[in-house]
């Protein structure tokens, strides 16, 4: 075989793992978005659960019934689980400021009592996957000084 056409041959070899590089790179994005969608899908099961025990008080249940309660306490808790093993992290506000990329500002509330843009309520919590946030965190934030509460424009 020809040095030239070893060379050509090299050349259409480089070609080929360069594109089956791409392609690689192209199915990982495409399944990690897949992946992600589901974790948004089943966040919202988490919402779901955290609305119906915001939303039900126990002491109106009887003994069944609580035990229900109790059942779906544990559904939700192997739910939390499940996606924090597999790298899924609620956003966490230590400081209590609302930091933009990481929070949607839902409404404002005027009050002297804490610093402006201290958030005041989680109205929809928000989740990280690794650096990626897949859903923003839903705040109600203090503005300065008094007066009716007000929601911000829509972003």
């Amino acid at each position: 075989m020809s040095k030239a056409r070893i060379r050509a041959k090299l050349i259409e070899l480089q070609k080929a793992a360069i594109g089956l590089s791409a392609e690689l790179q192209a199915r990982e994005r495409a399944a990690r978005e897949t992946e992600n969608d589901l974790f948004l899908e089943l966040v919202g099961v988490l919402d779901a659960f955290e609305n119906l025990f915001n939303n039900l008080s126990q002491d109106v249940l009887d003994k069944s019934a609580k035990r229900a309660f109790k059942s779906v306490g544990a559904i939700q808790r192997k739910l939390t689980r499940l996606l924090e093993a597999r790298g899924l992290e609620k956003l966490e506000f230590p400081d209590a400021r609302a930091r933009a990329g990481l929070c949607r500002v839902v409404e404002t509330q005027a009050t002297d009592e804490v610093e402006e843009g201290t958030i005041l309520a989680v109205v929809r919590t928000g989740y990280r996957r690794g650096e990626q946030i897949l859903r923003p965190a839903e705040v109600i934030t203090a503005s300065g000084g008094r007066g009716a509460s007000e929601a911000p424009p829509s972003e």
